[in-house]
């Protein structure tokens, strides 16, 4: 038995005729790995890696707490990266895109709410610009037609 499925043009599709991943989808994974892209990048400054992170995140506890909320968009980007290789090994791995994806959304939008919380509401651009982009994942990983065929593709083995 053989499934039918829908068709999009054909720039979503790569030369296995597997969707492809489109920007916002690695877009959101940036967003949501942005502890771990900071990190590297104070890393590679020489003259003083605690500057960077400093500037980024100037409570240790803040920025482990991101890091962990950054793990599973790791993960799902290495996955996404690897993604030729894992079908041929274990396609049961992309059923966990979408469950890893949302554990980091909502750990995100829970740190940044308790930070609003424990600083009494005060308005902050940092807390309202990352809880903005967190709902505009939020509302593209529910709503988008792409990424649902594109993880119903990828599942097919």
């Amino acid at each position: 038995m053989t499934t039918i499925r829908p068709i999009l043009p054909l720039k979503f599709y790569d030369d296995e005729g597997r969707i492809k991943p489109t920007w916002p989808l690695m877009a959101s994974l940036l967003v949501l790995m942005r502890a771990i892209l900071v990190f590297i990048a104070s890393i590679s400054y020489r003259p003083d890696t605690s500057l960077l992170l400093g500037l980024f995140y100037p409570d240790r506890h803040y920025f482990y707490l991101c890091l962990l909320v950054g793990l599973p968009a790791l993960l799902v980007m290495t996955m996404v990266i690897w993604r030729h290789w894992l079908r041929e090994r274990w396609t049961g791995c992309f059923y966990l895109i979408k469950p890893l994806v949302m554990l980091a959304l909502l750990a995100d939008i829970a740190l940044h709410l308790h930070m609003a919380n424990h600083g009494h509401w005060v308005f902050s651009w940092i807390i309202a610009l990352t809880l903005l982009a967190d709902m505009l994942i939020l509302l593209y990983w529910l709503r988008s037609r792409t990424l649902k065929l594109m993880l119903l593709d990828w599942r097919e083995p």
